[in-house]
């Protein structure tokens, strides 16, 4: 017995020991070998085919990188605060395509995340990477909803994240059966987003009231006030000529579209695909990202192999 204490007892000095010793991880930094943006390195990823193995990137400081899915991919799905301090990891809410997993979604495996959202509720899923179908090799990042979800914070700021979901149409102070507010902006655009009395009375307030999207959040006004290098985005919010105009109207003339449109000025609106709809529904994710107004974050932190 006395031999048998003494053994456990090394070798609990020995871990220790060992954990006394091992020098804490370094911040990956700009100029760590292999350092880059996450949002960066997955769409490297998602360029090179979303392969389930070996693929490579530039770094930050033009190095070709060698990486993996298992080594550099997976983890930022599957481990905590690698979008940020006190985030919680994809995989965390989204564990399996089962009914008890956020949208049916398993972003544990290269398999789970191919077969991409809502497994259930629209088989045989909604991919993730811009795909036309699951298991489609047609990527599009740009087009595609991870990057939309791990970039575009919701609008306005300050809109509390509910895991239920309940708060995604808006507090539903008004409308609350057909749709809230989010819902009343779609009939709007849906019969032809005129500058109406509905507009005046009930979709202009949208824009320019505090507090009107929940507690403490300021006017989509007050961030975006003219066509101006000075105002975010150089979108007017302020005004029916203003949001008809959209975003980035002196970097991206004519502008924007806001509702869908082909084009500003055209009235092919689409509220289903429109990036209107996407900002004040969609949460950004990981929940607890902070919000940066000058949009340094936009692209995630800067990691290397699996580390930030």
């Amino acid at each position: 017995m006395k031999k048998e204490l003494s053994l456990k007892g090394m070798l609990m000095g020995a871990v220790l020991a060992t954990a006394v010793s091992m020098p804490a991880m370094a911040e990956v930094t700009e100029s760590t070998p292999g350092a880059i943006k996450g949002v960066d390195l997955m769409a490297a990823w998602v360029g090179a085919g979303a392969p389930n193995g070996a693929f490579s990137y530039k770094d930050m400081s033009g190095n070709s990188t060698s990486a993996s899915f298992d080594a550099d991919i997976l983890p930022l799905f599957t481990k905590d605060d690698i979008w940020g301090d006190d985030t919680a990891s994809c995989a965390s809410c989204h564990s399996g395509n089962t009914e008890e997993s956020l949208h049916e979604m398993d972003l544990t495996s290269y398999a789970g995340i191919m077969l991409g959202g809502d497994v259930l509720a629209k088989p045989p899923g909604v991919p993730l990477f811009g795909q036309s179908k699951i298991g489609a090799t047609d990527y599009d990042w740009g087009h595609s909803k991870m990057k939309e979800r791990l970039r575009n914070n919701r609008m306005p700021p300050n809109v509390e994240f509910d895991i239920t979901e309940e708060n995604r149409d808006g507090p539903c102070k008004v409308n609350a059966d057909k749709g809230c507010e989010v819902g009343m902006m779609a009939e709007w655009v849906g019969a032809g987003a005129k500058d109406d009395a509905s507009f005046k009375a009930n979709i202009l307030p949208m824009f320019t009231q505090d507090d009107y999207w929940g507690e403490d959040t300021a006017s989509c006004a007050s961030c975006h006030s003219g066509n101006t290098e000075e105002s975010l985005h150089e979108m007017d919010l302020t005004s029916y000529a203003g949001i008809m105009l959209g975003g980035d109207v002196l970097a991206k003339p004519p502008g924007v579209p806001l509702f869908g449109q082909s084009t500003i000025g055209g009235t092919d609106y689409d509220w289903g695909h429109s990036k209107m709809k996407g900002r004040l529904r969609n949460n950004r994710m990981p929940p607890n990202v902070e919000f940066d107004i000058t949009e340094e974050n936009r692209d995630g932190q800067i990691v290397a192999h699996g580390s930030r």
